[in-house]
């Protein structure tokens, strides 16, 4: 492919696809300027789900950088937690984080007013 190629140029070129549905582009070559940006194709960009302006996480794993979208993310989220969700169906995922936070409250309140009660102080409550 050529670097005039549409969508794959440094120039802006119109690209007309709307997927509903993350999609997946082969391999490109892209190269990275003397301030170290790279253009996303225009391909890629519609492949994710992202536009000029949107926001994508950044990580590098083996030293391979990868960008995720924010529906690539939230699509792995809801894979995970739909398994999760079914390997446990009478697990209430919200009474428990409710039952820890209520749990985790209680021992920073017994921990704050055991150190008010060493320095002579009333309890909190």
């Amino acid at each position: 492919m050529t670097a005039s190629a549409k969508g794959f140029s440094e120039e802006s070129a119109a690209f007309d696809a709307h997927p509903a549905e993350l999609g997946s582009v082969a391999h490109a070559r892209l190269r990275i300027d003397k301030a170290g940006r790279i253009v996303i194709p225009a391909e890629m960009r519609a492949a994710m789900l992202v536009k000029p302006g949107d926001t994508v996480t950044a990580h590098v794993v083996d030293g391979e950088f990868r960008l995720v979208s924010p529906r690539a993310a939230i699509r792995r989220f809801r894979a995970a937690t739909q398994d999760w969700r079914e390997r446990n169906p009478d697990v209430d995922p919200v009474a428990e984080l409710i039952a820890d936070r209520r749990a985790e409250a209680r021992h920073e309140a017994e921990d704050a007013d055991a150190w008010r009660a060493a320095r002579g102080l009333p309890p909190l409550e």
